[in-house]
C-alpha cells in the first residue's frame, strides 16, 4: 500500500522536477517569486558607470531597490516589480537586457473525486492562490491492482478528469494524484478513496406537485431518477416539506418516486424538495433538488349563478269562436337573471297554495263531522214503533 503510493509520488517527481530556488532563468526571461530577493546582473566591469532602466525608463532607486556593483536588487520584490530591464554605461550604450516576471509556485491542488453513477469516478480539482503564471495539471491514479494509470481528461473541463468502469465494488481503494506546475515549480496531492463511499448521485429531477381533489390536507409529489444515474441501481429518496409560514422541514423516506403528504395546512403555499442516495446505503446522499411549491385542494366558497335561459315556445292558434292570439313559439326566447328566483317564488307559492287548500278541506270536513253527529244521536233515541 505504501509502496504503491511512493511510486506514485515518484513518478510524478521524475516528470516535473520542481525549481527548488525562487529564480529561473530561460532565454533572456528571468522569472522569480513574490515576496523573494531578486538580482538583476548588468555583466560590466564593476568600476563603470551603470544605469539602469525598466520599460525603457530610469530605475527610481528606493530603500528596497538598490544598485551594488552595477546590479539591480530588489528586496521583497512585488508584483509590480516586473518589466524589461536594460543596464547602461555612461554614454547610454546597452550593455545587458532582461525581461523580470514575478509570480507564486502553484499551491497543492484541492482534490474531490466523486461518482454520479457506478459507472464513473469523476475528479475534480481547484487551486485558490493566483500564480500569474500559466499552471497545468497532471492527473493520474492507482487502481485496486496497483495498475498506475492516466485520469482522462474531460474534453470540456481542463480541472476534470475521469476513471471509466471503475471496481466500484472492491474493498481496495484506489489513490489519485493530481499535480499541478508552472514556471516556479510543481506540487501534487493524492486523495485516496474506497470507490463505494464516493458514490453520489445527482439531484432528482422534475419534481411536481398536485393537490388531491377534496382533500385539503393532501398533496401529491412525484419526481424521476437522476439523470446521469442508472436506474437499474436502486435509489431511496427523502421528501422534505414544509409551509412557507413556518420555518422547519417535515420529512418521508421512501423508495418510490411518488409521495402523498396528509398534514398539509388548507389554504397555504407548501416548499418541497428531494435528495437521493444508493437504496443499500452506500456513499453520501445527493444535493437537494430545486424547490418547488404547491397549495391543498380548497373548496370554492363562493359560486356565481349564471343567467338562466327561458324558452317560450308561441304559436299562433285558432280555434271557433275565440280570436287568434300568441301561443307558445320554439323562436321567442327571453333571458332573464332573475328568471331563477321568480321560478323558486311561484314554486313556493303554489306550495303555499296547496297547503292551504289541503287545511281548508281538513276543516271542512271536520265541521261536517260535527254537525252529522246530533243527528246520529237523534236516531239512535227514537223509541221504536209497537205493533198490535
Amino acid at each position: 500500500m505504501m509502496g504503491s503510493i511512493l511510486h506514485l509520488c515518484s513518478l510524478a517527481i521524475s516528470i516535473l522536477n520542481p525549481v527548488m530556488g525562487e529564480l529561473l532563468r530561460e532565454k533572456g526571461i528571468l522569472y522569480g517569486q513574490i515576496g523573494t530577493d531578486v538580482t538583476l546582473f548588468c555583466r560590466a566591469d564593476n568600476h563603470r558607470f551603470i544605469q539602469w532602466r525598466v520599460n525603457g525608463t530610469r530605475v527610481a532607486l528606493s530603500n528596497n531597490t538598490k544598485v551594488q556593483n552595477g546590479n539591480l536588487k530588489f528586496l521583497l520584490t512585488e508584483l509590480a516589480s516586473g518589466g524589461n530591464y536594460s543596464c547602461h554605461d555612461e554614454t547610454g550604450e546597452l550593455l545587458h537586457w532582461t525581461r523580470l516576471e514575478l509570480g507564486h509556485a502553484p499551491s497543492k491542488p484541492r482534490v474531490h473525486c466523486r461518482a454520479f453513477n457506478v459507472f464513473r469516478i469523476s475528479c475534480e480539482w481547484e487551486n485558490h492562490q493566483d500564480t500569474t503564471f500559466p499552471t497545468r495539471y497532471i492527473a493520474s491514479y492507482r487502481d485496486p491492482q496497483n495498475q498506475i494509470q492516466n485520469c482522462s481528461a474531460d474534453p470540456l473541463y481542463k480541472n476534470i478528469c475521469h476513471i471509466d468502469n471503475p471496481q466500484i465494488f472492491t474493498s481496495l481503494p484506489y489513490v489519485v494524484n493530481v499535480t499541478a506546475v508552472n514556471t516556479l515549480g510543481s506540487r501534487a496531492t493524492l486523495s485516496e478513496f474506497l470507490a463505494m463511499d464516493i458514490v453520489q448521485p445527482n439531484t432528482p429531477k422534475n419534481v411536481r406537485v398536485k393537490p388531491v381533489f377534496g382533500s385539503p390536507r393532501r398533496i401529491k409529489v412525484r419526481w424521476d431518477y437522476p439523470s446521469l444515474w442508472d436506474t437499474r441501481f436502486e435509489l431511496k429518496f427523502v421528501l422534505e416539506y414544509r409551509p412557507t409560514i413556518i420555518s422547519f422541514w417535515s420529512r418521508l423516506e421512501t423508495a418510490l418516486l411518488k409521495e402523498t403528504i396528509t398534514d398539509a395546512i388548507p389554504g397555504e403555499l407548501h416548499l418541497f424538495r428531494v435528495k437521493a442516495k444508493e437504496v443499500l446505503d452506500h456513499g453520501k446522499w445527493s444535493d437537494w433538488s430545486p424547490e418547488v411549491t404547491g397549495t391543498p385542494w380548497a373548496e370554492t366558497t363562493t359560486e356565481s349563478i349564471k343567467p338562466t335561459t327561458v324558452i317560450w315556445l308561441i304559436e299562433d292558434t285558432e280555434t271557433e269562436g275565440q280570436p287568434s292570439g300568441p301561443a307558445l313559439s320554439p323562436t321567442s326566447v327571453f333571458t332573464s337573471p332573475n328568471v331563477l328566483d321568480k321560478y323558486v317564488f311561484a314554486v313556493v307559492s303554489i306550495a303555499i297554495s296547496i297547503g292551504i287548500s289541503v287545511v281548508i278541506t281538513i276543516l271542512l270536513l271536520w265541521i261536517r263531522r260535527i254537525k252529522t253527529e246530533p243527528d246520529k244521536k237523534d236516531i239512535l233515541t227514537k223509541k221504536p214503533l209497537t205493533f198490535c
